[in-house]
């Protein structure tokens, strides 16, 4: 079995899904620190069901969710899937990869699958217990446990060894059973207490029982008096109800007259109400109308006084608006004399700009002439000057230069010294490599004689190894086929003894029965079960003897007939259906006669079904009342020739399952294969049973054989292990004696082509000497030349510079007048354009008079025409006012007329309204009467109700029930003395605890029942802890065992980190191994023996790792997650512990965190964890042996 595949989502850094695939080897897990490739062994450990955050670096569960970054969105949930290849059977399932999916959600739900069915983490643990996988293993090892191995204290060390140990299983049933035992001690103080307090119950319950028996004795006397009294009252009470309902009878008719002529009173007053309304709504309309009339008549008047007002307003209006006109013109004028006076003005300044402008452009046009003639004369002289630069420069460079073909002449004349020098040197070096090349080569030839010696004999070992490997392998894979025998086997035997507690097969009567009989103990006393269950048939004759029975295999045997009712009672109660009892004390023996037996034992292979069967002797009536006249034969031809011979007397049953019935008839053919019978399981379970101890058995001389393999295989790699060190170290040694040989061929080489090169390199030196020379002499002539042509323009320069003086203060001159020009031609511009404004705004002041004398003009005219209007209104209005008091004259009268109308009618209205008061007053009186009947009648309603509802309450009967009861004759006297004795004898029975009865009773069973329970308590216990006993003595002695291979494998282990040294483990406190402590003690190379604490950090760490390697040594894990346990190792430990790593994944897969390169250079599959994303975990993976492949 290994690690196949794991898939990451959601959990702490990786946001989207990853998905990792391994295969066996060593597979290498590297990033930089913060990448979150400790988050791939913090999945792993979490989906084999790690429960402490802590232990995944977060405070609560919710933590191993993805919290999302400034880009990403926290996720809702994480997910794990680690799927394992269990091809070889090491797991009880029968799936060829197992699936284990862990999911927890923001809310804290988690979900657990096995191969996408949801299970319990309890079904988890249960499938990894022993296997070296889950929390309690060492399957996945990171820096904590070197800390706990480092930091614990000696008696808390001892964990550690236990899962190699191996007894975590039995530790694990150990506290189970203590857990049991515990819950049975306390169940036992529990019962014991009940039953002394049921004890101190039962004798006042008999007492309260016996007096609550003869109160409900009484109560039923008292009742059938009551009743009968009861009755006779209701006859009276209905007698009364009948004369009352009479009466009220005759009271309602009269009412009903009386009613009618209410009523059309009241029609006649409603007629006259709607006269009135009439003639109130007609009023008031006449009313309002009148009044508008008349406010309309005021509202003309004052209309008429507003118009007047309005046509004197109009007239003084028109007054100010011809005063205003005349002021206007009178302004107008002066402003024409204004604006006269400001054209002249401008004239003026005009011709002033025109002369200023002339002049302006003449100097100008002076000034830019000369201007331009010393910008030319300027450009002139800086070109000189540039020249001058240029030569200054080009006799600096020739300096320069001039300096180094100098500096060159000595250069050569020192390196071809040196040249000669090394030449001679060189001569002698070849010589001396000469000799020592001799007798290298002589010593190479003598390692190369013993490495071929030593790899004979290495050969020698591996085919030795390889056969030792190859019968390991026979073994494992036949040690895989048991077991996967053995756990078919196991499955098969707890289907069957499901079945068999289950009942299955059984009739749903009878599984019914069994149930409640295991339920109520009480219920279940004197019941033995069924025949299926109390009878032992021999191999071979189970289909026989099923047959032979028949239905009766399911009947129930019960201790006698009481029993037997008492259960199908309850069945009969409870609805669970129909059973068959059998009772030992009515069922009878059934016989053979001698002249029968005579018969029978003329055929030798005939038996009769009784004599086939074992049973307790108690059920010897049943099974002989059930076989003894059953024949079992070996076919039905032989059958059939019993069968004659008897006379067909008796029911013959062949071993196939046919049967002869009694009187000739024949039943047989085919049976169902799915269908097992129930004697047939029971053989088949016990066989299971025995088959499965066998298989143990061969289990334990398979593994004890391969140990004994496993140990010569070790010795072997042992002396393997030393002679490839030995070869290596001869390998080394010739790997250096060949480099050294290549070595001198190359120095003899180098000699040579240096003295070569030294030789070429004086001629060329003397070469170049003469070069240079010559080079010196034309950079001389050079220099001279262009110093000459230097004071040539410098002569040149100061001629220009003179006349450019002069021109200057000419310049000065025109650029003096030009400003000044220039300021009086502003001053004008500025002049003429505030002058121009002034005119503007004199000529638009003008035009906005004349607009203004317009406008009024219009305004006059508009209150001409205003006042015309306003003077035909007033006429129409004059008019108007003259209709409004004729029709106010005309409403005036007609409101009066309806007045007087009004008075009429509500006169009439009053009458009518009497009438109706004295009739209802009649009709009162009458209805207080027939209420007065009513009351009567509901008080005897009440009165019988209450006797009935007593009746109800006391006795539940009805009415009609009680009529039935009780005859036509009663004596009430005799009645009220007989109720009023009664009573008083319950009275002195004082207060009656009527349940005491059924408590009593049900005290009195429980009591029995927690006797017994009692009784399979203290047994229990007993056997409780006999198996904690037990449990105890296996871990001791498996403990012990294991725990000296360990120490076994820690000093070898050691020896080869180290490289030599030796380790112990020490146990403290002498025998009891299973609460001891441990001490770690070890001794590097060159070091003394001392105790773990006294190391330094690196050898404390590499001892705990070496612990670690050897308990993986004796209990190898299928793979092993290893999370920078070497961290802290240098760089020589780092590559022993590689090796070693190398050496222990040829049996188990590793996945390895590192940041190391020792350990990345062994890997098979190097996995990246990157970041390139904030907060986000990327994975890239590479396969190093193709990479090699393709590099080589």
């Amino acid at each position: 079995m290994y690690l196949k595949q794991i898939e990451i989502q959601g959990f702490k850094s990786f946001a989207e899904r990853i998905e990792m695939q391994f295969e066996n080897g060593i597979t290498a897990v590297v990033g930089p620190n913060g990448s979150g490739k400790s988050n791939i062994s913090d999945s792993i450990r979490w989906v084999l069901g790690e429960q402490s955050p802590k232990l995944l670096r977060g405070s609560k569960m919710e933590d191993v969710i993805f919290v999302g970054t400034t880009t990403r969105k926290p996720v809702g949930m994480a997910e794990v899937s680690l799927t394992l290849d269990n091809s070889s059977g090491m797991l009880p399932l029968d799936y060829g990869e197992i699936t284990i999916t862990r999911r927890v959600y923001r809310s804290g739900e988690s979900e657990y699958y096995l191969n996408k069915s949801s299970c319990r983490l309890k079904d988890i643990r249960e499938l990894l217990m022993d296997t070296g996988i889950g929390k309690e293993g060492y399957s996945i090892i990171g820096q904590g446990k070197i800390d706990e191995i480092l930091n614990s204290k000696s008696e808390d060390r001892i964990q550690i060894f236990e899962e190699a140990a191996g007894i975590i299983k039995y530790k694990v049933r150990k506290e189970v059973a203590e857990k049991k035992l515990n819950k049975t001690k306390d169940n036992l103080l529990r019962v014991q207490d009940i039953i002394r307090e049921l004890e101190g119950q039962l004798e006042p319950l008999k007492r309260q029982s016996s007096k609550a028996s003869k109160y409900i004795k009484l109560k039923e006397e008292l009742k059938e008096i009551e009743v009968s009294f009861y009755a006779n009252e209701i006859r009276a009470i209905k007698k009364k109800l009948t004369d009352k309902q009479e009466q009220i009878d005759k009271l309602n008719k009269t009412v009903d007259c009386l009613s009618e002529e209410k009523e059309q009173l009241y029609v006649n007053l409603e007629k006259m109400k709607v006269e009135l309304k009439e003639n109130e709504e007609l009023f008031s309309k006449y009313q309002n109308e009148y009044y508008v009339t008349v406010n309309e008549i005021d509202k003309a008047k004052g209309l008429i006084n507003l118009h007047k007002e309005k046509i004197i307003n109009c007239e003084e209006e028109k007054k100010r608006l011809e005063n205003e006109i005349e002021a206007i013109i009178q302004n107008e004028k002066t402003a024409k004399s204004s604006l006269d006076q400001k054209l002249s003005e401008l004239e003026l300044v005009c011709n002033h700009l025109d002369e200023a402008e002339i002049e302006l452009q003449d100097n100008e046009i002076r000034y830019d002439t000369d201007i331009a003639d010393n910008l030319s004369k300027e450009s002139e002289m800086e070109n000189s000057k540039s020249d001058i630069l240029d030569y200054m420069n080009k006799i600096a460079d020739m300096k320069s230069e001039l300096n180094g073909f100098k500096m060159l002449i000595k250069t050569l004349d020192d390196r071809a010294i040196q040249v000669q020098e090394e030449s001679e040197e060189t001569q002698k070096r070849l010589e001396r490599i000469k000799t020592t090349s001799i007798e290298h080569v002589n010593e190479l030839e003598l390692t190369k004689e013993e490495i071929r010696e030593l790899e004979s004999k290495l050969s020698n070992y591996c085919v030795e190894e390889n056969n030792l490997e190859r019968e390991s392998r026979e073994k494992e894979i036949n040690l895989v086929r048991v077991r996967e025998n053995a756990n078919k086997k196991i499955a098969n035997k707890n289907i069957l003894e499901t079945m068999e507690k289950e009942h299955d097969g059984f009739y749903k009567g009878v599984k019914n029965i069994l149930e409640a009989c295991k339920r109520n103990k009480n219920l279940g006393q004197g019941i033995y079960g069924v025949v299926a269950d109390l009878i032992n048939v021999p191999k071979g004759h189970e289909i026989a003897i099923e047959t032979a029975l028949g239905a009766a295999i399911q009947n129930v045997v019960s201790e006698n007939e009481e029993d037997a009712k008492r259960i199908i009672q309850h069945m009969k109660k409870n609805y669970l259906g129909r059973i068959t009892v059998l009772p030992l004390t009515t069922i009878s023996n059934r016989y053979i006669s001698n002249e029968e037996r005579a018969l029978i034992n003329k055929f030798s292979e005939i038996k009769t079904a009784y004599d086939v069967v074992e049973f307790d002797a108690k059920y010897k009536n049943i099974f002989s009342n059930l076989l003894t006249r059953v024949l079992i034969v070996p076919d039905l031809d032989e059958g059939t020739k019993v069968a004659k011979s008897l006379k067909y007397k008796f029911k013959i049953v062949t071993m196939d399952g046919d049967i002869i019935n009694i009187g000739g008839s024949l039943t047989g053919g085919s049976n169902s294969k799915a269908k097992i019978g129930v004697l047939s399981r029971k053989r088949e379970l016990e066989d299971l049973r025995i088959h499965i101890i066998n298989l143990n058995l061969d289990i334990e001389q398979i593994e004890s054989e391969l140990l004994l393999l496993k140990d010569k295989g070790q010795l072997l790699s042992l002396n393997i292990e030393k002679l490839k060190t030995r070869k290596q170290e001869h390998v080394v040694i010739e790997a250096t004696l060949k480099n050294k040989v290549e070595q001198i061929g190359y120095e003899k080489k180098q000699f040579l082509e240096s003295y070569e090169r030294t030789s070429a390199e004086i001629k060329q030196l003397t070469n170049a000497k003469k070069e240079t020379v010559d080079k010196l002499k034309i950079i001389d002539r050079e220099i001279l030349v262009f110093s000459e042509e230097i004071s040539a323009i410098k002569n040149r320069i100061h001629d220009t510079k003179e006349k450019l003086d002069d021109k200057k203060t000419v310049i000065d001159v025109l650029r003096n007048n030009i400003t000044k020009l220039k300021v009086e031609k502003a001053s004008l511009i500025e002049n003429k354009k505030s002058i121009l404004a002034e005119v503007d705004n004199l000529q638009d002041a003008l035009r906005d008079k004349e607009e203004v004398i317009d406008s009024k003009k219009e305004e006059i005219i508009i209150l001409q025409n205003k006042k015309q209007d306003i003077e035909n209104e007033m006429s129409d209005v004059d008019r108007e006012i003259d209709l409004s008091v004729r029709k106010s004259e005309t409403l005036e009268k007609e409101t009066e007329r309806l007045k007087v109308q009004k008075t009429d009618i509500g006169v009439e209205e009053t009458k009518t309204r009497d009438l109706i008061q004295n009739t209802e007053k009649t009709i009162f009186d009458l209805q207080s009467k027939e209420h007065k009947f009513d009351v009567s009648i509901t008080k005897l309603e009440m009165q019988q109700q209450t006797i009935i509802t007593k009746l109800w309450e006391e006795y539940q009967l009805t009415y009609e029930q009680m009529i039935d009861s009780v005859g036509d004759n009663i004596k009430i006297s005799k009645t009220t003395k007989e109720i009023k004795f009664i009573k008083n004898e319950l009275r002195e029975l004082g207060n009656v605890n009527i349940e005491a009865i059924e408590e009593y009773k049900n005290v009195k069973e429980r009591h029995g029942f927690l006797n017994t329970q009692q009784r399979d308590l203290f047994l229990a216990q007993d056997s409780l802890d006999g198996i904690i006993k037990e449990m105890e003595k296996i871990m001791k002695k498996q403990f012990k065992v294991q725990f000296e291979v360990i120490k076994k494998n820690f000093n070898e282990v050691f020896i080869k980190l180290f490289g030599g040294g030796k380790a112990d483990l020490i146990t403290i406190e002498g025998e009891n191994h299973l609460s001891c402590g441990v001490d770690i003690v070890a001794q590097p190379p060159g070091k003394k023996l001392q105790n773990l604490l006294l190391l330094s950090g690196g050898e404390r760490a590499l001892t705990a790792i070496a612990l670690l390697f050897a308990i993986l040594l004796v209990k190898p894990s299928p793979f092993c997650v290893l999370d920078e346990i070497e961290a802290s190792l240098d760089d020589v430990n780092v590559d022993r512990f590689a090796s070693f790593l190398k050496e222990l994944s040829k049996d188990t897969q590793f996945i390895v965190v590192t940041h190391r390169k020792g350990t990345m250079e062994i890997a098979d599959v190097l996995y990246g964890v990157t970041m390139q994303e904030q907060g986000i975990s990327k994975l890239v993976s590479v396969r190093l042996t193709d990479a090699n492949e393709i590099a080589s």
